[in-house]
């Protein structure tokens, strides 16, 4: 009996030490992926230090940190940020993030509004057609090129893009590898008041400088 068990832990001690360069391989190609890419959501890979950015951002209805503030933070290419969203508002709000022009973008976001409200005449008067704008105007908003969200064209990373519902909090990190100036906005549609008016088109916005 001592034997066979002995050779059962030997049986399984192989597999494990497979499981290991497997893993190592699978770390050491992630890496190098991440290397050549402008950005990287990695979390999982990454151990926090001293050297990250890290930053809390208070969303109002409607701004980030206080309404009429445009938050503009200074990182390093490569630097791990790390951002703890809430929501203090009563509006759904969310961090997306841009590398394109900020006033190019909000004119190709304030054109896929008018182009969802445009299939949908009774938007303003009927609740159905108001969801069905909201929902076009998201499809379009998120399948456009134009809009340059960062980090979009990468299939195995994605965009920075964060929802954070009324009282609720999130935690994301990102990694920008390229030097240059980014900006992050909330996208979503203040519909309380017409016109409808995208929440960067009303001063909910912030820069990103990276060095």
């Amino acid at each position: 009996m001592e034997a066979g068990s002995s050779s059962g832990e030997a049986m399984k001690a192989a597999p494990r030490k497979g499981a290991l360069w497997i893993v190592i391989a699978i770390v050491v190609a992630v890496a190098v992926t991440a290397a050549v890419m402008d950005l990287a959501v990695l979390p999982a890979l990454q151990k926090p230090g001293s050297n990250d950015f890290k930053v809390h951002l208070m969303t109002f209805d409607v701004g980030y940190d206080a309404p009429g503030v445009n938050p503009e933070w200074k990182v390093n290419a490569g630097q791990l940020v790390v951002v703890t969203m809430n929501n203090s508002g009563a509006m759904a709000h969310e961090f997306l993030l841009f590398s394109g022009d900020r006033t190019t973008v909000l004119n190709s976001a304030k054109y896929a509004l008018a182009k969802a409200q445009s299939n949908n005449p009774n938007w303003a008067t009927n609740s159905d057609a108001a969801n069905a704008t909201l929902d076009n105007y998201t499809e379009y908003h998120d399948s456009w090129g134009n809009l340059t969200r960062f980090g979009c064209n990468d299939p195995l990373l994605g965009c920075v893009d964060h929802d954070v519902d009324p009282d609720a909090t999130f935690v994301f990190w990102f990694v920008i590898n390229t030097p240059g100036t980014y900006f992050f906005a909330c996208h979503q549609v203040d519909t309380t008041a017409i016109p409808w008016k995208i929440h960067q088109d009303k001063g909910m916005w912030g820069t990103i400088v990276v060095s």
